[in-house]
């Protein structure tokens, strides 16, 4: 009988999260975490798993640069637990981060594995605006997950040459309107180059969420991206 009420329970998370309500909500989920940042003799890749309300496996073997979603959510409070990964017991470990997590009706959202400024791992959430973007412009949406203080992220358009320069603080996201157009990036900690990325295609009428994951004194900073089209 317990068995039954169990999956029962865990067959109504799933209706929940997977459903497409009119209200419903929507996550992408990073892994920003490298191997070496965590421990020394570590897998690089550092897989993850991601458990939900202590119930559904939602995520299995994420590994780090990776992005998961969008997955879609009811509003509410879930709470997640984020392990390293088991292939043959997915979510049995113990885990790394264990918060709640609220999502608000029709948002879209980023939640990405991370260090906090002692090196432990922490979850940062961060709320992706999907408001319509005008023709001829795109949005960017940069999220600061690294571990590293502040740093300078510097655009040029590749045709006009036009220099677009932001500070974002640690944990900090930067939402900007750019004109539509081919970019290189990069992203500096001071007078160090933390990490570029040769071109970022930011389309009419787009956003593109840009993630810097990492961490700046072991040389891992990357930036991860994902662009959402048809922003009307």
């Amino acid at each position: 009988m317990k068995n039954c009420i169990r999956l029962a329970f865990a067959l109504s998370v799933l209706f929940a999260l997977l459903s497409t309500a009119s209200f419903a909500s929507s996550m992408y989920i990073v892994q920003g975490i490298a191997g070496r940042n965590y421990a020394v003799h570590t897998d690089p890749a550092f897989p993850v798993d991601v458990l939900l309300n202590d119930e559904v496996c939602y995520v299995h073997g994420l590994p780090f640069g990776n992005i998961q979603g969008p997955l879609t959510f009811e509003p509410g409070s879930y709470n997640v637990k984020v392990s390293i990964a088991n292939s043959l017991a997915p979510c049995s470990n113990s885990p790394l981060i264990d918060r709640t997590v609220t999502i608000e009706a029709e948002k879209d959202m980023s939640a990405v594995i991370a260090l906090n400024a002692d090196g432990v791992p922490t979850l940062l959430t961060f709320t992706n605006d999907l408001s319509p973007v005008t023709a001829n412009s795109a949005r960017l949406l940069f999220a600061q997950a690294a571990n590293s203080p502040a740093v300078q992220v510097i655009l040029q358009n590749t045709e006009t040459k036009k220099l677009y320069t932001y500070s974002v603080n640690r944990s900090g996201l930067l939402d900007v309107n750019l004109p539509a157009g081919v970019y290189s990036v990069e992203i500096n900690q001071g007078t160090t180059t933390l990490a570029t990325q040769a071109q970022l295609f930011l389309d009419s009428q787009s956003a593109t969420l840009l993630y810097a994951i990492g961490q700046a004194s072991n040389d891992t900073v990357v930036l991860e991206t994902r662009t959402l089209r048809d922003v009307i």
